[in-house]
């Protein structure tokens, strides 16, 4: 009898401690994930309650997973798997079948390529892809991710973050070049913002890739959160900006269907 009891006290305590450190695990996710514009290792401190070596031991298990990432100014964000399971936990397995269904009438609608993307920290994720039938393909694949300041999905999202936000981006990333025709200029890029805005979608013409014009429209979730964007991709010679110009009102539409789903 006392070895069975002592057996019930070593696994209670194995428990225990499993509990303890899952909680733990849970208070700095939750930390990253609360809305503002830098999480320090200082705020996560404070935040969590936590001791400051235990926070930055569970922040680069976080990162190594993915679940967190770590800005170049040293400030911590969600990372690309947090955001797509809470696109999966917010979204039922038939809402996420109705939001690809969405997407291929997208597609039918325009025939061209149509991405969906999360944002993901500094970047965007596409987390769905509609390929065109056309014989040249879009060279772009899920999961894979995309700057903000030179695409059209990431400058929808860049829209609609405050301007101290988007000041802060481009002083993290310092507004690379990828083509000629990238704006590498904070002023430019705010008042690109304000233009999509105004209209209602952001275009990248070549912007990011040489030959690739793109159109997108921001997603909020259902409480009006921004989460990402959803864009149409075509080839520049054959598609003219006018023509892209002219699917804004099915994108925006599809848009809105999406929102309601998630």
């Amino acid at each position: 009898m006392a070895q069975t009891f002592a057996s019930d006290i070593d696994d209670t305590s194995v428990k225990t401690t499993k509990d303890n450190a899952a909680q733990k695990l849970l208070r700095v996710l939750e930390a990253v994930s609360n809305p503002g514009d830098t999480h320090r290792l200082s705020d996560l401190v404070k935040e969590t309650g936590l001791a400051k070596t235990s926070v930055f031991r569970l922040l680069s298990e976080l990162i190594d997973s993915g679940y967190v990432s770590r800005r170049s100014d040293g400030s911590y964000a969600p990372g690309r798997s947090l955001r797509l399971l809470a696109l999966k936990l917010t979204a039922s397995p038939d809402d996420a079948d109705m939001i690809g269904d969405r997407l291929r009438r997208l597609q039918a609608d325009v025939h061209n390529t149509i991405h969906f993307a999360l944002r993901t920290g500094d970047f965007a994720t596409y987390v769905e892809k509609i390929e065109d039938t056309k014989p040249i393909q879009i060279a772009s694949r899920v999961g894979g991710q995309i700057p903000l300041h030179s695409t059209a999905i990431g400058k929808a999202i860049l829209a609609h973050l405050s301007e101290s936000e988007v000041r802060s981006y481009a002083a993290r990333t310092g507004l690379h070049t990828r083509t000629e025709y990238t704006i590498t200029d904070v002023a430019a890029l705010l008042a690109d913002g304000r233009l999509v805005r105004n209209r209602g979608f952001s275009i990248d013409d070549q912007e990011n890739e040489e030959h690739i014009r793109c159109m997108a429209v921001p997603v909020f979730d259902a409480q009006q959160n921004l989460v990402g964007g959803i864009g149409i991709t075509t080839i520049a010679p054959l598609v003219p900006r006018e023509k892209l110009e002219s699917y804004a009102p099915v994108l925006m539409t599809a848009a809105r269907d999406v929102t309601s789903l998630l």
